[in-house]
């Protein structure tokens, strides 16, 4: 029964997260999407249940689901043989080709991210998206190594999202191989 309830709450969620994709490619991220949701007949009701009234819990989302279809897709190729800067590098390639595919919606996103008020939000973000590609990598490290791997892939991920945010992915990978080369 929960099992159920969590699924349709993720449907929910989803179909909600597809009306705001829409909105924020046109308006950006804002306190008053909400109130452009409700115009757009999505139901307050569910807006307050399942995120609790509070546009950024709607923002975690949307960058959730971003941490979940690159799991689902990395799950599909078998990258366990390749070398770790290989892995990386195609997780990284993965993730970046899912945020190309709604390139307004994220650059939106990552501006709205990026005002000073966010900045624990855009902290938080980063750190959960890199781990997470430490995490699919096979990265099974817990000393000193476990931090500064995270901190360095940090630095190529956040550089390879302005170059996709100003270039192409073909540039993209570029800027990724020639920051992947300065550090190995």
């Amino acid at each position: 029964m929960n099992k159920n309830i969590n699924n349709t709450n993720y449907k929910k969620k989803s179909k909600i997260l597809a009306h705001t994709k829409v909105i924020v490619r046109k308006y950006g991220w804002s306190q008053d999407i909400f109130e452009k949701l409700i115009d757009n007949n999505v139901k307050k009701t569910d807006l307050v249940f399942l995120f609790e009234n509070n546009y950024k819990n709607l923002l975690h989302f949307s960058l959730d689901e971003i941490n979940d279809i690159m799991e689902k897709e990395i799950k599909k190729i078998n990258i366990i043989n390749f070398p770790t800067n290989k892995r990386i590098k195609k997780i990284l390639m993965l993730r970046l080709t899912i945020l190309d595919q709604d390139k307004i919606f994220y650059k939106k996103t990552f501006n709205h991210l990026i005002l000073p008020n966010n900045i624990n939000l855009i902290k938080k973000t980063i750190y959960k998206s890199v781990d997470k590609m430490w995490y699919l990598a096979g990265d099974d490290s817990t000393d000193f190594n476990f931090y500064t791997k995270r901190l360095i892939l940090a630095g190529i991920y956040v550089n390879a999202l302005l170059t996709l945010f100003n270039k192409n992915i073909k540039d993209v990978e570029l800027n990724i191989d020639r920051n992947l080369k300065k550090i190995s």
